[in-house]
């Protein structure tokens, strides 16, 4: 008896479990909730099996502690390091087989970016999908928020949220009373792109404590002509590059030919971490934080961590 009793719990040990395989929801309450395209979505339970399809929500997702629900991100999703080992789904239109097969309980996107061709094949196929739309830092805090609701991590997401918040007011109040220098933010060199008013990188430049020499301009992401940057003769020049990206030579020589330019005179030519101010996610206050040492270097804030 007291061997086919050792057998039988053996055998119970071995033998799966829900209650001990299944994670337990943060939540049971049913959650509704509107993406910014005014789709509504209903969850009973938090979703377990989501895909990205945007490095900025990758990060928000891995920033709330949920890496392990995420079953797929895009061809860009590069941060952290881990995002990089989850399975890929294509990049602006995301492959619809690949995406059927990891059998995703939520799919999250970008308004503006996925057209809604993509959107109504995953309502096709009845995959919950949710869109949103950080276009401004507020936008940012408030769909880490949402996401954490839909989620279940709501106590997670309210915390980032706060520390961010705290992170920006501190930025605000050592700038406050300095005299902001005219600045040209680089997106690309040819053309020449810059960022205009329609872009809320026009707003991290400013909280940075900079003045942005195309803020005025109306199209998010304009073409200026070298004319116009002489004439508005910036202070400093950031170039948005690659985080192991380094200023050339190359791109050194390029800009002394505009030996005019305040900028080149006093060798305020930077470089920033395009990924910490072009994405709206988490880090943005990581690329706040950095542009303002850049920008005030006496003011005493703390390298980017």
């Amino acid at each position: 008896m007291r061997s086919k009793f050792i057998i039988i719990v053996f055998l119970f040990l071995l033998t799966p479990h829900a209650s001990l395989l299944t994670p337990s929801p943060v939540h049971a309450v049913p959650v509704t909730a509107t993406d910014d395209l005014g789709h509504s979505v209903r969850f009973t339970t938090p979703p377990q099996r989501i895909i990205s399809l945007a490095p900025s929500l990758t990060e928000m997702f891995f920033s709330l502690g949920l890496d392990d629900r995420i079953v797929g991100v895009t061809d860009y999703c590069n941060y952290p390091a881990a995002a990089m080992t989850k399975p890929k789904v294509g990049g602006m239109n995301p492959n619809l087989e690949k995406v059927l097969s990891l059998h995703p309980d939520l799919v999250v996107a970008v308004a503006g970016i996925y057209q809604n061709q993509s959107l109504a094949r995953f309502e096709q196929f009845h995959i919950p999908y949710f869109t949103v739309d950080p276009s401004s830092i507020e936008k940012v805090f408030e769909t880490i928020l949402i996401l954490g609701k839909i989620t279940g991590a709501d106590e997670p997401a309210a915390e980032k949220v706060r520390q961010l918040r705290g992170r920006l007011e501190s930025v605000r109040q050592k700038t406050l009373s300095v005299s902001r220098p005219r600045l040209l933010y680089v997106v690309d060199k040819d053309p020449l792109i810059s960022i205009g008013k329609g872009s809320y990188i026009d707003d991290l430049i400013h909280e940075a404590g900079g003045l942005n020499i195309t803020g005025g301009l109306e199209k998010a992401y304009p073409i200026v002509s070298m004319e116009y940057v002489i004439q508005q003769d910036p202070q400093v020049i950031i170039l948005a590059m690659d985080a192991d990206q380094i200023v050339s030579d190359q791109e050194k020589q390029y800009w002394s030919r505009w030996s005019s330019l305040s900028a080149v005179k006093n060798g305020k030519i930077y470089k920033v971490s395009r990924d910490l101010l072009n994405r709206p996610g988490p880090r943005i206050v990581d690329g706040i934080e950095e542009l303002a040492r850049l920008l005030h270097p006496a003011v005493g804030l703390e390298p980017v961590r």
